[in-house]
Parts: C-alpha cells; sequence; structure tokens
C-alpha cells in the first residue's frame, strides 16, 4: 500500500507514464488503490505497464496513446477519463524532452519541439482537466518541472530550461485561481534522476562526474521522486498549493 493512504475511489491521468518517473508514479498509485489513466506516445509501453499493474491485482489502468501538445489528443483524455471514471480527481504532467543543443545552434523548429512538449503539453492538460475539477470542487494537479525550473539545466539547452521555469510558472498561478474552487496546483521539481531519456543522453562518465558535485553524491531513482508525487497528491499534504517541491539530493544549494 501507498505510504501515503487509501487512494480507493481516486480517480487521475499520468501523462508520461511510458517510461521514468511517470511510470514509477503509475505503479505507486496503483498500489494505492487509484484508478488511472496512463498516457504516452508509445501504445506497446504502455499496454505492457497497463497489464503489469493489472496482473498485481490492482484495478487495471486505461492506456490513451496520445500527444500532450495536441488539443484533440489532450482533450479526447480528458473525456476518455470522464466517460471511464466520471470525475477526475488528480492530474500528474510528466510528459517532457530533452534536448541538450547549445543555445547558438537550436533552430526555431527545436525551440518550439519542446516548448511544445514541455510547457504547452502541461497547459493544455491542465486546461483538460479543469472543467470537471471545478464541478466537482475539489483536485489536485502536479505539474513536473525540474531542477531547471529553479536554476538552470546542466543536461538540456536554453530551451528545456526556459520550458521548465514556465511550468512553475504556470502551476503558482493555476493554484491562485483554482484555488477558491478546492483544487491545489503544485510544481514538482526534481534533480538528476536515472530515467531512460538520462541514460540515453549523457554517457555513464557524465552522469558520474555530475554526482561527485551534489551533496548526496548520486542520482535519485525515479522511485524515489514518484512518492513525493504521492505525497503531493495525498491528504497529507492537503495545505500545500502554488509550491515548487524541490527532491534534487542538496544541487540547488550549490
Amino acid at each position: 500500500m501507498n505510504r501515503y493512504g487509501d487512494l480507493t475511489g481516486k480517480f487521475g491521468i499520468i501523462t508520461g507514464a511510458a517510461s521514468g518517473i511517470g511510470h514509477a508514479t503509475a505503479k505507486n498509485l496503483a498500489q494505492a488503490g487509484a484508478g488511472l489513466v496512463l498516457v504516452d506516445l508509445s501504445e506497446e509501453q504502455l499496454r505492457s505497464l497497463a497489464e503489469a499493474i493489472g496482473a498485481t491485482g490492482a484495478p487495471r489502468p486505461l492506456a490513451i496513446t496520445a500527444d500532450v501538445s495536441s488539443v484533440v489528443d489532450v482533450d479526447r483524455m480528458a473525456n476518455a477519463t470522464l466517460a471511464a471514471f466520471g470525475r477526475i480527481d488528480f492530474l500528474v504532467t510528466s510528459a517532457g524532452i530533452l534536448r541538450r543543443t547549445s543555445f547558438p545552434e537550436i533552430q526555431p523548429d527545436e525551440w518550439d519541439l519542446v516548448l511544445a512538449i514541455n510547457l504547452r503539453g502541461p497547459y493544455l492538460c491542465c486546461r483538460a482537466v479543469a472543467p470537471a475539477m471545478i464541478k466537482q470542487g475539489r483536485g489536485t494537479i502536479v505539474n513536473v518541472a525540474s531542477l531547471a525550473g529553479r536554476s538552470v539545466s546542466v543536461l538540456g539547452g536554453a530551451h528545456y530550461t526556459a520550458s521548465k521555469h514556465g511550468v512553475i510558472g504556470l502551476s503558482r498561478h493555476l493554484a491562485r485561481e483554482l484555488g477558491p474552487y478546492g483544487i491545489r496546483v503544485n510544481a514538482f521539481c526534481p534533480g538528476g534522476t536515472l530515467t531512460p531519456m538520462i541514460e540515453k543522453t549523457s554517457p555513464p562518465e557524465e552522469r558520474e562526474l555530475n554526482a561527485t558535485k551534489w551533496p548526496l553524491r548520486r542520482w535519485a531513482t525515479p522511485e524515489e521522486q514518484a512518492r513525493v508525487i504521492a505525497f503531493l497528491l495525498s491528504d497529507e499534504s492537503s495545505f500545500i498549493t502554488g509550491a515548487s517541491i524541490d527532491s534534487n539530493g542538496g544541487a540547488l544549494m550549490l
């Protein structure tokens, strides 16, 4: 059971669920009994995750292949959730991409791509679920930002840093506007985490060097970060909104 309690009867959406922090979050919340809608571009990985969760005895999630930068796809995601469960209690926007291009070499198309997934995506997802949450009089949103949104990215380019700063700003503003409706919105800012995206873009020697610069001298696992998200979705954090929650092994102090 999730240490933050029973989420039976709670239904929500996790984007970027096929891998990394989103994948770990899906397994964590499923253990707590939550009804889940898993969203990603990888249909095969989503199906595999849904089957694995169902095999544990937890409610089998609904898997939806969708591009979070598409209005049509995101609206379809929200409508499917409402059709399946009749409500949307939470949203975790974990979908994201990273590009390492140095600023002088970033072309407008690449800039637009990173901002489309990392910032337009959370905006569209929040926009899609807000009416249902307002009608319910409650809801919880966790937008996954990054340590880059609190400082600058070590591995990503200027477009990645800009997008994650935008996620924090979006979350704060939504917390102010949606709070009167009983909706909490927080930005989660993980530091170095060994996700497939990082393993693909950063060689082992670079990761080892970066870890030596952080007080805890190691990278986080996706499961560690998923536990923070679970806390932000739980009633244990019922008075936390508009916050930027850090989980970076002390890197922000440096």
